[in-house]
């Protein structure tokens, strides 16, 4: 042991430690680059034991370094280098001459056998701009790359999933400065879907999967049907991962076997919860969620909330793909006791509904519900039993759910109701909501608007409960007044609700880095006993700011807003608001 010490202590002394530096290059993606090819940056923690290992060394890298100068379009790039000792430290400086940055002046899609261009039955000609090139930009190795996988990709959209490309030919042409570059391919043969196998499955029923496959076996092969189902089984959440592959050649019957590997997610959730809220106080929640009742998708929930406004439980039941694909119907069974300022409530609650996703930006439900509700301590005590009719339709071109920044959105909710303890009495309930999404400059700034008109025709305001009619003043609209309290008041300063509202919120959504954002808001509203809303009513006005703290979920808000028209002995100086997501 002792001698192999003293052999290696030679070795130690005679390293030679150096440092790099690259000189005439300001690129940081080509710096970045060479970093990552280069073996003198590497092996810079084993030092070679001579000066003349080291020289090899530079030697051997500089190859490596040409080729990232050529894969950024300067083919006649120069590299030499210079080692200098400076304080018992190897300098070695890499002088780096790039040259013109030679532009791509064509792109063509030829044969396999590169003689004859490429015309492919059911496929658009292969432009340069449809595989995402464009001609006179610098010629980069990672566009002429990226341009013949989409080359691939779109082949099988046209049929042929087994194309592959044969050859890349690039002829650089040093006078003019500029690359002409193709792409050889052999199409294959052309594809239709194949039987599939499903593996990884435990508690799921297959047939719940079949349902969810877009395409049918016989038909033109297409990856974006692929990638259509592959979203609707990871959006059920009952599965972890989802691969879809597919053989490497037709079957028998001119068709491609499809392969599906399944990891099933947990089924069922526990989740326990606690939360202090300005308005609510303490509380607490509680969830038990069954995801998969059946093998089939089927979800049944049991929620529960507890606080000194809100108390509540909950049964629900979701059974998608009711009656036909794409149609979710849903059962629920509520009982809620609400004590705010404006009232004190108990709601038993029974409802059903059928909900259809149109497209990606279109869904609509209608449902038929049943509710006993009971006021007391408001302006309006009384006790109703109402028969139901709910219908919601959404148009969404929005972004992102939780932090949109650009589109629209238009949602229209009429609800007829029927008393089912006074027959003649009858009224229509309609809400229409709009919101936009402005992005001004780059994505750090946007700007948001929301608008919400109300009406309530058919009843006297005394035949509508209390929680049905509007009241103003919550997290989404007038920010700052006391909670559901912004409407006409009685004597004792208990609000009355109205039968039409307006609120018209505007926001300034600044990103400050990629973790803070600040939000300034203003929000105005009225509430009217008139059937349509009175623009000529008073307005009431709240202004305030939000922090925004941005994660990979969605960002986190906290928001205080300040009354502008506070009511005395009702309203508080202000209001702070926290929830997950932009206010809308």
């Amino acid at each position: 042991m002792k001698l192999l010490s003293i052999l290696l202590i030679p070795v130690f002394l005679s390293a030679l430690p150096y440092q790099i530096t690259f000189v005439g290059l300001s690129d940081e993606a080509i710096l970045k680059a060479m970093f990552d090819a280069s073996d003198l940056v590497a092996l810079q923690d084993r030092p070679p034991p001579s000066i003349n290992g080291l020289r090899y060394r530079i030697a051997s890298d500089i190859p490596n370094l040409l080729k990232v100068l050529r894969a950024y379009g300067y083919y006649e790039g120069a590299i030499s280098s210079d080692v200098q000792i400076e304080k018992e430290t190897l300098q070695v400086s890499l002088f780096i001459r790039s040259g013109p940055q030679y532009q791509l002046s064509s792109y063509e899609v030829f044969h396999d056998d590169c003689t004859k261009l490429a015309e492919i039955p059911c496929c658009a000609p292969f432009t340069p701009e449809r595989l995402g090139l464009t001609l006179g930009e610098p010629a980069l190795s990672v566009d002429i790359v990226n341009a013949e996988l989409n080359l691939l990709t779109e082949l099988s959209r046209c049929g042929y999933p087994l194309a592959t490309v044969e050859k890349r030919r690039l002829l650089v042409d040093m006078e003019e400065k500029n690359v002409e570059a193709a792409a050889c391919v052999s199409e294959g043969p052309l594809a239709k879907f194949g039987p599939m196998s499903i593996s990884g499955l435990k508690a799921v029923e297959p047939r719940y999967v079949l349902r969810r496959v877009v395409w049918r076996e016989g038909g033109l092969y297409s990856p974006d049907e692929v990638e259509e189902t592959q979203k609707w089984l990871l959006n059920s959440d009952l599965f972890s991962s989802v691969m879809i592959s597919h053989g490497t050649e037709l079957d028998e019957k001119g068709e491609l076997p499809m392969k599906m590997q399944i990891s099933e997610a947990k089924h069922r959730q526990v989740s326990l919860g606690a939360f202090y809220a300005t308005v609510d106080g303490p509380g607490a929640t509680f969830t038990w969620t069954h995801r998969n009742l059946r093998g089939m998708g089927e979800i049944l929930s049991l929620d529960g909330e507890f606080s000194k406004r809100y108390l509540s439980g909950t049964l629900a039941y979701k059974k998608p793909d009711f009656l036909i694909a794409d149609l979710l119907y849903r059962a629920l069974g509520e009982i809620e006791r609400e004590h705010i300022h404006a009232y004190i409530a108990f709601t038993y609650r029974f409802s059903n509904s059928i909900e259809r996703k149109l497209d990606n930006r279109r869904n609509v439900s209608i449902g038929l519900e049943v509710e006993h509700i009971d006021v007391s301590n408001s302006a309006s005590n009384g006790e109703y039993l109402l028969l139901t009719l709910p219908i919601f339709a959404k148009y969404n071109t929005a972004d992102d759910l939780l932090n949109p920044t650009r589109g629209y959105t238009i949602v229209y909710q009429p609800h007829f109701f029927q008393s089912l303890k006074e027959g003649h009495q009858h009224f229509i309930k309609q809400r229409l909501t709009t919101t936009f999404y402005l992005p001004i400059g780059t994505h750090r700034f946007v700007f948001a608007g929301r608008a919400q008109f109300g009406s309530i025709a058919g009843a006297r305001q005394k035949e509508i409960p209390l929680p049905v009619l509007f009241l103003g003043g919550s997290e989404d609209d007038l920010r700052g007044y006391r909670y559901m309290t912004v409407s006409p008041l009685n004597k004792h300063r208990k609000p009355f609700g109205g039968r039409s509202a307006v609120f018209l919120t505007a926001e300034m959504r600044f990103r400050l880095t990629e973790a803070i954002g600040i939000v300034p808001f203003a929000d105005f509203g009225t509430v009217t006993f008139s059937e349509l809303p009175n623009f000529k009513a008073k307005w009431f006005k709240s202004v305030g700011a939000g922090l925004r703290y941005f994660t990979f979920f969605g960002p986190l808000r906290a928001d205080i807003g300040f009354p502008l028209d506070r009511r005395k002995k009702v309203d508080p100086p202000f209001r702070i608001y926290a929830s997950i997501g932009q206010t809308f």
